[in-house]
């Protein structure tokens, strides 16, 4: 039986690429090969290696199946919207390098990968299925900066949406978002994102005394810091007893100056990680928007019951069995959440916790979820 050919568009691949949608590209292509698919590997980062050369990050039998082609991105200058332009001589750089369209049977273009692409497609060439991720620009804005962003993403990005064979969603209120660009229905394929099973961990089921919250990223204004310091800076100063712990790279003038507050500054260790969230109860991610974080899912994933924002597709992690679903850009909303975790028992917390872990074990492994992908993926390509 023919084996199937996919391309796979990227902005690079973790770890050379740091990122949530370039871990999701290596997860992609780790679990398309071990799914024995012949890939077509489009990446890039900031400078070349041999370990970037080698694909280190690969086994060797997961190798044999990736063909791989590092692309340079263009570099530009600085103006309002450069990235939107580098983005499409990236595009454009990829058609080139290839000599125009690959020889596969399906191509999926992340993020603006597939720009150029788009423009040259016709009846014989290979269906392109566009995965833009979080769709932030449609989102709540946390200030005005990010207002006038989404402003000069809009047509683009809306202009791609329309013009792919298909468009590629978390589900959630990301396919509602992508509906609004006015793509229909049967162009949209539901797929998760996953987790692997080394990030599994069933251990974490006691509740700790006092109840310790976790806040991971880095310092973005969408990501909610603001509303934590004010939320948890109350609190401490009213007297609940609690630990906050903050993982990331976070500036000093953005830190709570209480003692039960705790900053880890940037882990990159996923031995560390685990056991920052092994000894977590309730992550909290109040971000303004989001696709589906990966740090939600190392978090269950690790018996972490979860405060966060209904945004994106957060809402098929995320309910009220496992954590607190709360809207976004509330300051309310977020210090009702923590305060009625405060105040819960710890049979409350623990059932929520256990919760947490069992939606990620069952509905969430990264084995599963690529194989009902390359299903979706093989239906289209055998119908069209």
């Amino acid at each position: 039986m023919k084996l199937m050919k996919i391309a796979l568009f990227t902005d690079g691949i973790w770890p050379y690429v740091i990122g949530g949608m370039q871990k999701h590209s290596y997860f992609l292509c780790r679990y398309f090969a071990r799914n024995k698919i012949n890939i077509l590997l489009i990446h890039t980062s900031a400078r070349i290696s041999e370990d970037i050369i080698e694909l280190s990050c690969f086994s060797e039998e997961e190798k044999k199946y990736i063909h791989a082609v590092w692309v340079a991105k263009p570099k530009v200058k600085s103006f309002p919207g450069h990235y939107i332009y580098q983005s499409w001589l990236y595009s454009r750089e990829i058609y080139h390098k290839l000599g125009g369209f690959p020889d596969v049977d399906f191509i999926i273009a992340k993020g603006m990968t597939g720009w150029y692409f788009l423009t040259k497609k016709g009846r014989t060439t290979p269906r392109i299925g566009i995965n833009i991720h979080g769709y932030e620009f449609m989102q709540k804005k946390a200030n005005f900066k990010m207002y006038l962003e989404s402003l000069l993403l809009r047509f683009p990005l809306t202009w791609v949406n329309r013009n792919a064979d298909y468009v590629f969603s978390y589900g959630g209120k990301i396919t509602g978002l992508i509906r609004n660009l006015g793509v229909p229905q049967d162009k949209i394929i539901e797929a998760p994102s996953a987790i692997e099973p080394e990030w599994m961990n069933d251990t974490n089921t006691s509740v700790h005394n006092p109840l310790q919250f976790v806040f991971i990223g880095r310092y973005e204004r969408r990501k909610g810091i603001e509303e934590i310091n004010r939320v948890a800076g109350d609190l401490f100063s009213k007297g609940y007893d609690f630990k906050f712990s903050f993982v990331g790279p976070i500036p000093s003038d953005k830190q709570l100056s209480f003692p039960k507050a705790q900053y880890y500054g940037k882990v990159v260790d996923k031995n560390i990680l685990q056991k920052i969230l092994t000894d977590a109860d309730i992550l909290v991610c109040p971000s303004y928007a989001e696709g589906m974080p990966n740090v939600i899912f190392e978090g269950m994933a690790n018996g972490c019951a979860v405060i966060a924002t209904d945004v994106g597709a957060v809402s098929i992690l995320v309910n009220d069995k496992n954590g607190w679903l709360i809207p976004p850009a509330n300051i309310e909303g977020l210090r009702q959440a923590m305060e009625q975790a405060i105040k819960s028992s710890s049979t409350e917390i623990r059932e929520k916790k256990i919760a947490a872990y069992n939606h990620i074990a069952k509905h969430f492994i990264w084995e599963d979820v690529s194989k009902k992908l390359l299903h979706s993926i093989k239906t289209r390509v055998d119908n069209q």
